[in-house]
């Protein structure tokens, strides 16, 4: 069955992702984000020249919407092209566990370097965490440490990562995989 992820060019085009993106910017901030969308690099000067603002306008807009949080220019590491094994956690509280404690719980979590995403859920689990390593041996150890004996943790379920085919908005795929 042969598949067209759209491209990230494609992606950020896509009328659905204008829409909900000048939900919360104006044009000229979705533009800017496109632009770095594509290339954190650009310099303030070469991003204007792209949005048709000047420079100052420019800088200033894009510093607002990482003062905001809205966006975030970073470098994404591809675990499974570095050859590094990653895994996703699905947690369950325990009942008896107190908003205090969940709340230091997730704290020690988002300080772990090798966990890098942590998010609450709605639905058969309550927390999900993804954490990589050099092996799933060391996954297995690095996440029992965490959560077996945790007073907060009622259950877990570890789902190892074999193959990213996309993640924000790229396309991992291998040409002989895309059709």
């Amino acid at each position: 069955m042969a598949t067209n992820t759209p491209s990230v060019e494609e992606w950020i085009e896509d009328p659905r992702v204008v829409e909900l993106l000048e939900e919360r910017m104006d044009h000229k901030d979705y533009l800017i984000f496109r632009e770095l969308n594509e290339d954190g690099r650009l310099s303030d000067t070469e991003l204007a020249e792209r949005v048709d603002l000047s420079r100052t306008a420019a800088r200033r807009r894009r510093k607002n919407l990482q003062e905001e949080g809205i966006m975030e220019i970073f470098a994404l590491l591809v675990f499974q092209q570095a050859d590094y094994t990653y895994a996703e956690v699905q947690i369950s509280y325990a009942a008896s566990a107190t908003r205090a404690d969940i709340d230091a719980f997730i704290e020690e979590l988002v300080d772990d370097a090798l966990i890098y995403e942590v998010a609450e859920c709605v639905g058969e689990h309550d927390l999900m965490i993804r954490v990589w390593q050099s092996s799933l041996d060391d996954i297995n150890v690095h996440v029992r440490e965490h959560l077996q004996g945790n007073d907060v943790v009622d259950d877990y379920t570890l789902v190892p990562i074999t193959k990213s085919h996309k993640m924000f908005h790229r396309d991992f795929r291998t040409d002989g995989d895309a059709g």
